[in-house]
């Protein structure tokens, strides 16, 4: 990956709508050279897929971040595929510390404590989880997806 790409990687980001042209004209090449560009980071997975990003608390949208213990007998990257084939999770990270894994699920609304005890309750029943500690997300005050290059 070369500066070229990087700046095509950043007005994507920025708006993955935009047409070749549009983003051959930012980065000042032609719209040949950003189609084969584009197409050799999706080709590469560099590119994942585009999607639209969500306000969240305007659509009732809570977060539950969920600390997990794994049973030292027990595989952890195993165990982190299984969380991350449930439908409300959003990003599952092995991480360093007194716990194994941190994982985002995205629920609706706190008055509908039922789903987020759902979310809860299939995690304790994942075979070889040791202690699960899950936070409610109050208030977020930055989000992100987007990567500087």
């Amino acid at each position: 990956m070369d500066e070229l790409d990087k700046k095509i990687l950043m007005v994507l980001q920025e708006d993955a709508r935009l047409s070749y042209t549009k983003i051959a004209k930012r980065v000042g090449t032609s719209t040949a050279t950003v189609s084969e560009r584009v197409r050799k980071l999706q080709e590469s997975d560099i590119i994942k897929g585009y999607s639209v990003v969500l306000n969240s608390s305007k659509i009732g949208i809570t977060t539950l971040i969920t600390m997990i213990c794994v049973k030292p007998s027990f595989d952890v990257a195993e165990i982190g595929e299984t969380i991350a084939e449930l439908k409300e999770t959003c990003c599952v990270h092995n991480i360093t510390g007194d716990f194994d894994l941190i994982v985002s699920f995205k629920c609706f609304s706190p008055t509908e404590r039922e789903e987020c005890t759902s979310i809860i309750n299939k995690i304790n029943r994942i075979d070889g989880i040791e202690r699960v500690n899950t936070y409610m997300v109050l208030n977020t005050i930055k989000e992100e997806s987007q990567i500087g290059l």
